[in-house]
């Protein structure tokens, strides 16, 4: 447990980062091109970390065979948790909406009852939220903080919690609604930054690194389903360039 006061503190940022996007959602609202622009450079940073960082360091520790497996296995839990948010129309709806309204697209407007179910959106935060805390845990477990994939996560994180604010906000809640439910996620994400940091202090290298490859599968899987396909039908082209600029900042921090 001696990672857990770093794992703690790195924890109450990445849940810091949630409520800072709800309170983004509650008091202004971003033009589409900025959103998307913003998805998609964060985006960048994250693939910048999957590569540089998170990769990398599970190859040395674990080898190629485990490594690719990891990120099989991670693909692959990720791809399951969503299909299980999306199991009916109307969660699948509010998901994807969610998604692209962080991306910068127009909410479709929903009734009370519907943005009621806000369980499916915080749901789904979660289920996007802990594969990157816990990664990001694991790298405070090796000794030092993975600073492409802690920017990635924050950039990520104020993004889809201002679009999965703003159809709670919009359904008739109240903003401080909206607020702590992005705080109790929160709370969850700091949690898990700390399981991923103190769990498995002291064991084999090898378990480390075999934990880091799948945790870098979610996170790949993550940006693939809730950024890539929102961010680049808004403004391809800038959104490429974005991309490219989010991916060369995450190198420049690993």
């Amino acid at each position: 447990m001696s990672n857990f006061g770093a794992s703690a503190g790195w924890g109450l940022v990445v849940g810091g980062s949630l409520v800072a996007g709800a309170l983004a959602a509650a008091v202004l609202e971003l033009s589409p091109r900025a959103a998307a622009l913003l998805a998609a450079f964060g985006g960048g940073v994250l693939l910048a970390a999957i590569a540089l960082e998170l990769v990398p360091e599970a190859d040395e520790m674990a080898g190629t065979a485990v490594t690719a497996a990891g990120i099989v296995v991670g693909t692959v839990v990720y791809v399951g948790g969503d299909a299980w948010l999306t199991r009916d129309d109307s969660m699948r709806a509010m998901r994807r909406s969610s998604h692209a309204a962080a991306a910068g697209k127009p909410m479709r407007q929903m009734s009370h009852a519907q943005a009621a179910r806000g369980e499916a959106i915080a749901a789904g935060l979660f289920i996007d939220g802990v594969p990157e805390a816990m990664a990001l845990g694991l790298t405070v477990a090796e000794g030092s903080i993975g600073l492409a994939l802690l920017a990635g996560i924050l950039i990520g994180n104020v993004v889809e919690a201002y679009g999965a604010s703003q159809p709670i906000i919009a359904g008739g809640h109240p903003r401080r609604f909206a607020l702590g439910l992005m705080s109790s996620i929160g709370v969850a994400l700091m949690l898990a930054t700390i399981l991923g940091g103190t769990l498995l202090t002291g064991v084999d290298p090898a378990i480390i690194g075999g934990a880091e490859a799948v945790a870098a599968g979610a996170v790949l899987a993550v940006v693939s389903v809730s950024v890539i396909p929102h961010a680049f039908s808004e403004v391809s082209s800038a959104v490429a360039v974005a991309s490219m600029l989010g991916f060369v900042g995450g190198y420049a921090l690993s």
